[in-house]
């Protein structure tokens, strides 16, 4: 279980940072913290997300109009939020990439699966297209798709995340016709939650 507490949550940052810690990269153990410290803010600006969104859920899917999620977008906190969650979960991908790929951590083996997801987000993020296929596939890996990720409310909680498009998510068969991308949801604390689960309730 994943405190939703900020010191608790601390905690296991903390752990993180000393479970991933490498020679090879001293500094790995900071830029696992300084996420710590940027999500502190982040989880206060959530917290006034989720008391926004609280009596907008409990309206009928019908009276969820495009107009009532466009007033809801432009309330300075959502924005706020958006924001630093952007920029938060492409420092998450960062660590992730210098671990599993620079450094080749062998405690980082396990974070793979989410390094993954974490690159079909970073990718129209950082470049507005969905991730490349891979070379052999598809018209030799090079077809991409103008993408930009949608900012999605779910039905079902108070959080903001994004629906993104990846070519593989859950599985898409290798022999899909080209341009065959399947769409996933998203949100900076659940990538957090998966991190964390992973690199700090695992020592």
């Amino acid at each position: 279980m994943i405190p939703n507490e900020w010191d608790n949550r601390h905690k296991l940052w903390e752990r993180a940072s000393v479970f991933l810690a490498s020679d090879k990269d001293p500094w790995i153990s900071s830029a696992i913290l300084d996420l710590s410290w940027a999500e502190r803010s982040i989880i206060a600006v959530e917290k006034d997300v989720a008391t926004i969104l609280r009596p907008f859920q409990k309206k009928p899917p019908i009276e969820r109009s495009p107009q009532a999620v466009s007033d809801l977008e432009k309330m300075p906190a959502f924005s706020e939020c958006r924001a630093h969650s952007k920029l938060w979960i492409m420092g998450l991908y960062e660590v992730c990439r210098v671990i599993i790929q620079d450094v080749k951590l062998p405690a980082a083996e396990p974070l793979k699966p989410l390094f993954d997801e974490l690159a079909a987000v970073r990718v129209p993020f950082a470049k507005h297209e969905v991730r490349k296929i891979p070379v052999g596939k598809h018209e030799d890996g090079k077809r991409v798709l103008p993408h930009f990720p949608d900012l999605c409310i779910p039905l079902w909680g108070y959080e903001l995340g994004w629906m993104v498009k990846d070519y593989k998510y859950d599985g898409i068969s290798p022999d899909a016709p080209a341009g065959t991308f399947a769409n996933f949801y998203v949100s900076r604390l659940n990538f957090a939650d998966k991190f964390l689960r992973i690199s700090a309730l695992q020592m």
